[in-house]
């Protein structure tokens, strides 16, 4: 009988520690979005010391999870008041993050968010960000973690991308150079500012999608303690580049706040709760999607 037992505990525990994939906590989400919104970061502005360093920890942790990664790099350019007449051009080198978790299929999906935020002030504050869009990219790197031991039948490509507030310059730059042909593209999210979930509506603005997948995101809402309530997309975040040129999109958001763009955006005023359900709820949505 104690062998028989024995066998039994074996069969039930040792599947579960082979396929057991990194589960989105709490506590992991606290530890990433609190550094990527801390001073040290700098507000994340493209072209500070801060944002290289968001650019470096995004790729060491694409690598930390098995995907193929590399770095897009565009450069933009602005002008800079030097005199009461005179103005000088300034170019500005930045990069996306991307990486990639390879299919067997010619098809694939997009996942991203923003890393970038507004910089520093004039009186030193920090613009932390730390829903915008701090809490998007926690979100990326979850989902990038909790799919990168799988092996799908479609490719995922997951972006970071630079520069969105600066007029969704790194999302417009990946389209007109795309990794993988955006006609093969079966599906973009974007996740900005999903880090304060009040009540029980997830707002996701879509365009270009099938019946499908409006039926399949209904379905899955079931299961979470919100309703997903889908509009029409706009043209304010990093979908929409791929909204505009045919592919089907989905933006999650919680909704602006008070704290939008001022530097009071920070850390604890983050529902950490709703912002791993979110994550969840992408998950579950992107392995239906690719399964």
């Amino acid at each position: 009988m104690k062998r028989l037992i024995l066998w039994a505990l074996l069969l039930t525990s040792f599947p579960a520690s082979v396929n057991a994939q990194p589960a989105i906590t709490v506590e992991n989400c606290k530890e990433s979005l609190s550094y990527l919104s801390s001073d040290e970061m700098e507000g994340r502005k493209p072209g500070n010391p801060g944002n290289f360093l968001t650019v470096s920890f995004i790729r060491k942790e694409f690598k930390s999870y098995g995907l193929e990664t590399r770095l897009q790099k565009f450069t933009y350019s602005f002008r800079w008041r030097v005199g009461l007449f005179r103005w000088r051009t300034v170019q500005v080198e930045t990069m996306n993050v991307i990486g990639v978790l390879k299919g067997t299929s010619d098809k694939h999906m997009v996942i991203g968010a923003h890393m970038d935020h507004l910089g520093v002030d004039r009186d030193g504050d920090v613009y932390n960000g730390a829903d915008d869009n701090a809490s998007g990219t926690t979100a990326l790197l979850e989902l990038a973690e909790a799919l990168g031991d799988t092996k799908p039948k479609d490719t995922i490509v997951f972006i970071a991308f630079n520069a969105e507030e600066l007029g969704l310059l790194g999302s417009k730059y990946y389209v007109r150079n795309p990794l993988l042909p955006l006609d093969n593209c079966k599906l973009m999210i974007n996740l900005d500012m999903v880090g304060r979930l009040r009540g029980t509506t997830v707002t996701a603005q879509g365009g270009n999608l099938s019946r499908s997948v409006t039926q399949l995101v209904d379905k899955l809402d079931d299961d979470y303690p919100f309703d997903v309530n889908i509009t029409a997309a706009g043209n304010r975040s990093d979908h929409a580049p791929f909204n505009w040129n045919g592919v089907p999109v989905l933006f999650f958001h919680t909704g602006t706040h008070p704290q939008y763009h001022r530097t009071t955006d920070d850390s604890d005023l983050i529902n950490y709760e709703g912002l791993v359900q979110i994550s969840k709820f992408t998950l579950d949505l992107t392995r239906k999607m690719i399964e």
